[in-house]
């Protein structure tokens, strides 16, 4: 009787794991993705088994404008944006867009640190939780032929993403003839000659593999691509305290290996492995780089309130004058 007493009490239901539902549009099989699943495991061990995350590589999930929609439909929890979707749900962020504005990626994540609370504050506002964001390189150009003038550069068809309005807008304004087009069709466009290159951070020229249709680099630092991972608010809050505070910790060392990775790519690529690839890199004569950062200047102030607001290009501005003050004779890291 005792035995059968035992087994008929009912014992606390065992909650299930929480699968969090991630997407991005990062090509699987990439260095990317390695650290997206490294901080799925990160959370599963910093969570006691408690929560894990499941990823949606390569655009899956539709572009970011496509996962927005999906995360506010509850169908995904969260994105880790290459951009776009940052900028769009924290218009703050577009300041790194702006076309010669930040000379390194010190100087971009400097200015990332002083508008964070910026940065929280609009994509709570959006719906969303800020779980971390890093810059993930500068532009630079991968095309068919060498790019060595202003002339040259403006009359180049160019491919950029198509959501990135901010760098459209400007490109414009330069007199430049981008051909902004969705991530996946860029390569089909490259190789049916209706663009002559790519308008890329290192890492995602070697993510996509552009790098080893071109022939030439330019490496004229123009804007810089903040990426972050963000999660919805009602995924967030959804969370218990303790899995919260795991998924804070793995978000934390997944954005410190991120910057660590964009930071040894850069130099790996730009120092020698484009170069294995056959990719030869185009110098950039001072006449070019005076020129164009001349224009690029010209072309932020016609579109100044219209990117972001006046007052924080300003503040920026100033951000970036004292940095420089005080780190003027360190060595720079691109």
């Amino acid at each position: 009787m005792l035995l059968l007493l035992i087994t008929l009490v009912p014992r606390p239901a065992q909650a299930a794991p929480i699968v969090l539902r991630l997407a991005t549009a990062a090509p699987d099989g990439t260095a990317w993705a390695r650290l997206m699943r490294a901080l799925g495991r990160d959370l599963e061990a910093e969570s006691g088994g408690a929560a894990s995350a499941r990823w949606y590589f390569g655009g899956i999930a539709g572009d970011e404008l496509g996962m927005l929609d999906r995360m506010k439909r509850g169908q995904l929890d969260g994105v880790l944006s290459g951009g776009v979707l940052c900028m769009r749900l924290s218009p703050s962020m577009k300041v790194l867009r702006l076309l010669g504005m930040f000379q390194s990626r010190d100087e971009s994540s400097y200015v990332l640190g002083r508008l964070r609370p910026a940065i929280d504050a609009e994509f709570h506002d959006n719906g969303f939780e800020n779980l971390g964001e890093a810059g993930l390189g500068s532009d630079i150009i991968f095309s068919r032929t060498p790019i060595t003038t202003l002339f040259e550069l403006k009359h180049a068809r160019l491919w950029m993403w198509d959501l990135d309005d901010a760098l459209l807008a400007q490109l414009t304004a330069l007199g430049g003839a981008p051909v902004p087009l969705p991530l996946q069709d860029a390569a089909r466009a490259y190789d049916e000659k209706r663009t002559d290159g790519f308008i890329a951070v290192a890492t995602a020229a070697l993510a996509f593999q552009w790098s080893a249709q071109t022939k030439y680099l330019t490496e004229l630092r123009m804007g810089f691509l903040p990426g972050c991972m963000v999660l919805t608010n009602r995924a967030f809050d959804s969370l218990s305290l303790p899995i919260r505070q795991a998924l804070k910790v793995s978000a934390a060392r997944f954005q410190s290996r991120l910057d660590d990775l964009g930071r040894s790519q850069d130099i790996a690529l730009l120092g020698s492995l484009f170069a294995k690839q056959g990719v030869k890199t185009v110098p950039v004569s001072a006449t070019f780089s005076s020129e164009f950062f001349e224009a690029a200047r010209i072309a932020r102030e016609s579109l100044r309130d219209k990117i972001i607001p006046g007052p924080l290009l300003d503040r920026v501005s100033a951000w970036l004058a004292d940095y420089r003050g005080e780190h003027a004779n360190d060595r720079p890291h691109k």
